[in-house]
């Protein structure tokens, strides 16, 4: 009976836990998405509620690109703020925080809360962006993998090129 009660009550905490995620241009990516070379997408954190929370998007260290334009997305009243944030052996991004106005009145919403940029990603480079929420900040929230590759005209132009070498042979 004990451990039924200790089961109850993880999964009852777990549950009212605040849960976030990154969208990219709008959608779930899942764990890895490639994005075309020369385009910019758009890092949403979304919040399945409205409670208040810290945690750090970052480009974990050793990727390549950057995280820029950070915008407050939530409701009116929003208090919440983005702030640049390095930390070597971590990455660099961004320090996002969401907090209902006193008296627990709610001025955030749940859905969309912050959005942010990703530039200066390299070619068939990938760059790991992680989300950690608090409190622990050990094991990410949500992450992604981005892989820059080729626009698809580029690779049509490359193709021709190497028919066109195979032909002259």
């Amino acid at each position: 009976m004990r451990k039924f009660l200790v089961v109850a009550l993880v999964l009852g905490i777990a549950s009212v836990a605040n849960a976030v995620a990154i969208y990219i241009d709008g959608r779930d990516p899942g764990e890895s998405t490639e994005i075309n070379e020369g385009v910019t997408p758009v890092i949403t954190v979304v919040s399945e509620n409205n409670s208040s929370w810290l945690g750090y998007i970052i480009i974990e260290e050793g990727g390549t690109g950057a995280l820029g334009n950070a915008v407050s997305l939530a409701a009116a009243g929003d208090m919440g703020a983005a702030k640049p944030y390095t930390e070597t052996g971590w990455g660099s991004g961004y320090e996002l925080t969401t907090a209902m106005s006193p008296g627990s009145a709610k001025a955030i919403a749940a859905g969309p809360q912050f959005s942010l940029e990703y530039t200066g990603g390299v070619l068939n480079k990938t760059a790991k962006i992680s989300l950690f929420v608090d409190p622990e900040f050990v094991t990410p929230a949500d992450s992604v993998s981005i892989t820059i590759v080729p626009e698809p005209m580029t690779v049509i132009l490359l193709g021709l090129g190497a028919l066109l070498l195979r032909l002259r042979k």
